[in-house]
């Protein structure tokens, strides 16, 4: 199960005095989202030993100009740097993300509603494990926070990003919100090659990077192979950047990224592991510093050598592969060598081309394809026999253990927009909408009728509803208790003759004093394909009644409305296997609303 972040205290209100912020206010961070302690011990710094003035000049070469030129951290010339870069061709397709951008603080409103009581879940296209937040405060983890939540919610094809966590929190220390959000957009259109989108994508790239040390760095490569004894200490070459490369140098590798591509990560990673080998391979274990990028989101303490280095041969081999690691990361994270040096090494890294690099990865993708047509035939024998323990005749590839086979992106984030109701609030339709189908998720709640618009008459009710095929029914009673039904199927099936009809997918729920949901009995393992009739009793409806949930007890019905829609009942029932979904059995109807889905 995915972890959840509760919205923050003002974290609606923090995106409102981030909007109002301008790219001529950011001298050079954005000091909103910095915390205070780095800002204190970082002076603005204008290095007169480079020359910035042609850095948004036409006839620049970028690729030159960042190669052997490093900003530092601080120069107020960063204050708009990246936005720019990105921005060189948007003259172009400026109206591409236009509509997006303006709609972003609206998006936000609708995500974590104004009193900030919606509760998001990490989108599950980025790593919960490599979720940095460098020297952000936490309005600055906030402000990652509803990036990502809105981006995840427009681009659901993306399905696997880990890279768009750490480069929006870096984005954030030198941009305003909104800039930060138009850069991701930017980046992850056709004409970037930086941030992953699918598994495959990502497993290739890990993959491909290995290969490339290999044929580029062998000797780096046969040492680091034989002292670890495990390969897997390679597929960590991204986050030895994201995670631990102290953050003056990661700024520098950006800017080049911006203007080239993947492969100047591949180069500077194959850096790093060069001067391990020579420099700290050997070299007594040094304390590894505390995690100082733990973010809102992180799922646990501990998530760095344990988990990703657990498939080792042996145990002696694990605690081998173990102690690299660590050393490995406390080199990076003391890290010192001049950045020129750094620098003059990664690009001397000769043959190293583009075409190489993404070559090398459509092969990596090509071999995790021809794994998975080899091994989900026998994975699917294997489940439609009921057999889980089914031993494969060939291993299951390294690429498949990180993620799971059958990963996708099946829970979408929820943005419910605000709109007229008494019954229940913004937040508690967002809890509404995680529950119902994920294939309705993207669809708005709309009223289509309420007791106190349209009148107290079922007939009315049903003229109404009858022909929509699903509907949320909830109610307020003179408790004000708050509670109701998701109906799967039209009101208009109703007949005469006592007949029940729906499907399993409804389902009773209460949204006060407490939230709860109460699904179809047939979903549990032990009931699934083995229910009884009276168990399948969803939805009942005729002139006199609409009732939801049936027993094996003709009057214990989950939930009962009567005509005049003054009255009503609940009882527990056996269809859902749910408790009374009132504090009185018999309760008067305050108000009542139906709502069906629009897009």
């Amino acid at each position: 199960m995915l972890p959840t972040v509760a919205t923050l205290t003002n974290i609606c209100e923090d995106a409102l005095l981030s909007a109002k912020i301008d790219q001529i206010d950011l001298k050079p961070f954005n000091r909103q989202f910095i915390n205070e302690e780095y800002l204190n011990r970082t002076s603005t710094n204008c290095d007169d030993n480079i020359d910035t003035s042609s850095l948004f000049s036409p006839t620049t070469n970028y690729k030159h100009f960042f190669r052997i030129s490093h900003i530092h951290v601080s120069h107020p010339s960063r204050a708009s740097l990246w936005f720019n870069l990105l921005r060189q061709d948007q003259a172009n397709h400026r109206h591409k993300f236009q509509q997006a951008v303006e709609r972003y603080p609206e998006d936000i409103r609708n995500m974590f509603g104004r009193r900030n009581d919606i509760t998001v879940r990490i989108p599950s296209c980025v790593d919960a494990n490599h979720l940095p937040h460098y020297h952000l405060n936490r309005r600055g983890q906030h402000a990652i926070t509803r990036i990502l939540g809105v981006f995840a919610y427009y681009h659901p094809d993306i399905t696997c990003a880990p890279l768009l966590a750490p480069i929006t929190a870096l984005f954030l220390h030198y941009m305003t919100e909104i800039d930060a959000y138009e850069s991701i957009l930017i980046l992850t259109s056709t004409n970037y090659k930086i941030i992953t989108q699918t598994e495959i994508q990502f497993q290739s790239l890990t993959l491909a990077f290995r290969t490339l040390l290999r044929r580029h760095c062998r000797t780096t490569y046969e040492i680091l192979a034989k002292h670890s004894q495990d390969p897997s200490i390679f597929d960590e070459w991204l986050w030895i950047i994201f995670d631990y490369l102290p953050f003056q140098y990661l700024v520098s590798i950006i800017d080049c990224l911006l203007i080239e591509d993947m492969k100047i990560l591949i180069r500077f990673s194959m850096t790093l592991f060069h001067f391990f080998v020579k420099h700290g391979l050997n070299q007594q274990i040094i304390s590894v510093k505390q995690r100082r990028r733990d973010s809102l989101f992180r799922r646990s303490k501990f998530g760095r050598a344990s988990g990703r280095l657990q498939n080792s041969t042996s145990p002696t081999s694990n605690r081998a592969t173990a102690t690299i690691y660590d050393n490995l990361v406390a080199y990076i994270q003391h890290f010192d060598l001049p950045m020129e040096k750094v620098f003059k090494h990664a690009f001397a890294i000769h043959h190293l081309q583009r075409k190489e690099v993404f070559r090398a990865i459509e092969i990596e993708e090509e071999k995790i394809k021809l794994d998975r047509r080899r091994i989900m035939p026998q994975l699917r024998r294997s489940s439609s026999t009921g057999n889980h323990h089914v031993i494969t005749p060939t291993p299951i590839p390294k690429a498949f253990v990180s993620r799971p086979l059958h990963h996708q992106n099946s829970m979408p984030i929820i943005m419910v927009r605000e709109f007229d109701t008494t019954t229940a609030s913004h937040s508690d339709f967002a809890y509404l909408w995680s529950l119902i189908p994920s294939r309705l998720a993207d669809f708005q709640p709309e009223r289509i009728y309420s007791s106190n618009i349209h009148g107290r008459r079922l007939r009315t009710l049903y003229d109404h509803v009858e022909y929509h095929e699903y509907c949320l029914i909830i109610i307020r009673n003179e408790k004000q208790e708050v509670f109701g039904g998701f109906c799967t199927g039209q009101l208009a099936n109703r007949t005469k003759t006592r007949a029940w009809f729906g499907t399993g997918e409804s389902f009773l729920f209460t949204i006060k004093p407490e939230r709860q949901v109460f699904k179809w009995v047939g979903y549990s393992t032990a009931q699934k394909g083995s229910t009884q009739a009276y168990e399948d009793y969803f939805i009942y409806a005729d002139d006199e009644r609409l009732q939801m949930g049936g027993s094996k007890e003709p009057l214990n019905i989950g939930l009962s409305i009567q005509q005049d829609l003054n009255e009503g009942s609940t009882k527990s029932c056996d269809t859902y296997g749910s408790k009374s979904l009132s504090s009185i059995e018999h309760f008067q109807i305050m108000e009542i609303e139906v709502f069906g889905f629009t897009r």
